[in-house]
């Protein structure tokens, strides 16, 4: 038959061993450039470079640098992955270095060693720092913050420092968090047990990024938290407001006083929110709870459709506070930049809804790092793995916004970006003193690879 034919002129008689330098994750060439580029591993090095007690070995920045393309690969999420790396020319040559730089299992455990207790702490900073970098980059008119805790669950690895019971009822970490677009701005690691309103870390968290926006972006820009109940109190609010000059819209708990309120003051419906398949009746009046000392602005929702289906009043309420519209210097502020559309009801209704999409920034910082399992023993150790966890997937956005946008235009998963960046075939060459990735032809028209190295040499250095 023809067809039998045909494969039979096709058919593989044998396999071999070449000696090409070959690599199927070729796309993290281009990662690393741009990481190179924009400065990362030598702000890693200046924070930490005073670890280092040997010149043996690799520096700080360089294990930082190669940890975080494990990261970005996202092959395998176990730390005996760097011995298997170790062995690959390939994968040596898409890093630009050869296999004897390349750290072992042995060399990274003894990286993440170095931070012990709160060592890793400054971690923290150098996310601060790429916040500002963006904001310089992207120049909002105005900066919306989401404030929340993740449980990182490991039910299964208990044998863990600060590996607690947390308000899920598994064994983990919660670290708070702030999130702005699409990236993880600031973090707090913390253990499983403290929740979100624990001790002073929501507002030192909170007053640390609007103090850094203030000094080194835009002293009078508006800024917007949002949060949900977990962080409602009285205290919070009155720090926003007086200390540090904020607006926030904060989830709360429909507690009697909250319909006590809406009767005494005979509130009626103010206006309707809809979305793709669901209505809101929204009542906007003031209330307080029992223990505050000032009524502030509420808005509580009432849903009365839900995918076409009528729902009974009062079934599914919510109730939010907000010093939105208070007629404040915020407010001009929000009013000459052209946001006072956000002073209303059902603006800020939306803002609030906001936070169920703020939800896929911890979806996609869980599915970026494939397991919610932090590998070692020490706190310490896993509050630096997953520092770099952040920075890295930090990055990896940044790079989808810089140098992917024409290719990847809109908001993914690191999934996505895996499978159509990273996981391509390249060959390394070494030419008359020059070295060359290849790549197939299809490969360079779908990616336009020839642009995208421009770009991947020509970022925005972080400042």
């Amino acid at each position: 038959m023809k067809i039998a034919s045909d494969r039979n002129e096709n058919k593989i008689n044998s396999v071999e061993i070449t000696n090409d330098t070959l690599s199927n994750r070729g796309g993290l060439a281009f990662m690393m450039r741009y990481l190179d580029e924009i400065g990362i591993p030598s702000m890693i090095e200046n924070r930490f470079g005073h670890l280092r007690k040997s010149s043996k070995g690799e520096s700080i920045g360089e294990c930082a640098r190669q940890i975080m393309a494990f990261c970005m690969d996202g092959t395998k999420h176990s730390i005996s992955r760097f011995d298997e790396l170790k062995k690959d020319c390939g994968y040596a040559a898409v890093l630009e270095c050869n296999t004897d730089k390349l750290i072992s299992t042995a060399a990274t455990k003894c990286f993440f060693r170095k931070f012990r207790g709160t060592t890793f702490l400054p971690y923290r900073s150098i996310l601060n720092d790429l916040f500002i970098w963006r904001l310089k980059l992207e120049k909002p008119s105005i900066i919306k913050l989401h404030l929340d805790t993740m449980v990182l669950d490991n039910d299964n690895a208990k044998k863990r420092e600060g590996c607690n019971v947390t308000y899920k009822k598994v064994h983990g970490f919660q670290p708070l968090q702030i999130n702005w677009e699409s990236h993880i701005v600031d973090m707090h690691f913390r253990s499983g047990e403290k929740h979100s309103n624990h001790g002073n870390d929501a507002k030192e968290a909170v007053a640390r990024l609007v103090k850094l926006i203030r000094r080194r972006y835009d002293k009078d820009i508006p800024i917007i938290v949002s949060a949900d109940s977990g962080f409602l109190s009285e205290e919070n609010m009155l720090f926003f407001e007086n200390d540090l000059k904020i607006k926030y819209v904060i989830i709360g708990k429909l507690y009697g006083s909250v319909y006590e309120s809406m009767r005494n003051n005979n509130v009626s419906e103010s206006v309707r929110v809809e979305a793709k398949n669901a209505s809101w009746v929204c009542y906007d009046f003031q209330s307080k709870l029992d223990r505050w000392e000032f009524p502030r602005r509420t808005i509580l929702t009432t849903l009365v459709s839900d995918n076409d289906q009528y729902v009974l009043e009062g079934i599914r309420d919510s109730v939010m506070y907000t010093n939105l519209g208070n007629n404040d210097y915020l407010d001009y502020e929000l009013n000459i930049r052209g946001f006072e559309d956000l002073t209303k009801t059902e603006e800020i209704v939306k803002l609030a809804h906001h936070n169920g999409e703020e939800e896929l920034n911890h979806r996609s910082i869980k599915e970026f790092m494939g397991s919610e399992h932090l590998p070692f023993t020490n706190f310490g150790m896993n509050g630096a793995y997953y520092s770099l966890m952040l920075i890295s997937h930090f990055l990896m956005e940044s790079f989808r916004k810089d140098v992917a946008n024409e290719i990847i235009p809109v908001r993914c998963y690191a999934t996505r970006l895996r499978r159509e960046i990273i996981d391509i075939a390249v060959k390394v060459v070494r030419t008359g003193h020059r070295i060359i990735l290849k790549t197939t032809r299809a490969i360079w028209e779908t990616l336009d690879v020839s642009n995208f190295w421009k770009k991947c040499n020509n970022p925005v250095l972080i400042c």
